[in-house]
């Protein structure tokens, strides 16, 4: 009998790569994700650090003049700003993950599917390979009990 071949092996290896593929993109994303809460955090902490600053100038008692609060005021919008963009962009990425997690989670079964089928086909190929030998040894013995039958007679 000729040897085991899976029909569906292309399909399955076009599979495998896809899987392969959807994997990286999720990883790049999560990178993506952990980029931007640094950059978050690195935000959160200059904003800490310039209301600091600004507290400890307040507290010296030395006089500020209404530029340098406008100035300070403009700082700690902007900063708020960029966290509020920071944090939007973390959530359109989280988003983003979790729609790749889907395709994923698709390419996964897609490759499941093709290995149960190649396990079932080799089942199969056993179960009828086992059964040709069955057969065979079967026909063996029983030439071999009709010659021996034949020799004694």
């Amino acid at each position: 009998m000729k040897k085991f071949k899976f029909t569906l092996q292309t399909i399955h290896n076009v599979r495998e790569m896809r899987q392969e593929k959807e994997e990286q993109v999720l990883s790049k994303i999560q990178s993506k994700i952990n980029f931007a809460k640094l950059r978050l955090s690195d935000l959160e902490k200059l904003r800490f650090v310039a209301i600091e600053n600004y507290t400890q100038k307040l507290k010296s008692g030395n006089a500020i003049n209404p530029f340098e609060m406008e100035l300070n005021t403009n700082h700690f919008a902007s900063l708020d700003r960029s966290i509020r963009e920071a944090k939007a962009e973390i959530e359109v990425i989280k988003y983003e993950y979790l729609e790749q997690s889907r395709v994923l989670a698709t390419a996964n079964q897609q490759v499941k599917i093709t290995e149960r089928l190649h396990e079932n086909q080799k089942s199969r190929y056993r179960t009828e390979l086992d059964r040709t030998e069955q057969t065979a040894i079967d026909e063996l013995v029983s030439a071999n009990y009709a010659r021996q039958m034949l020799i004694t007679k």
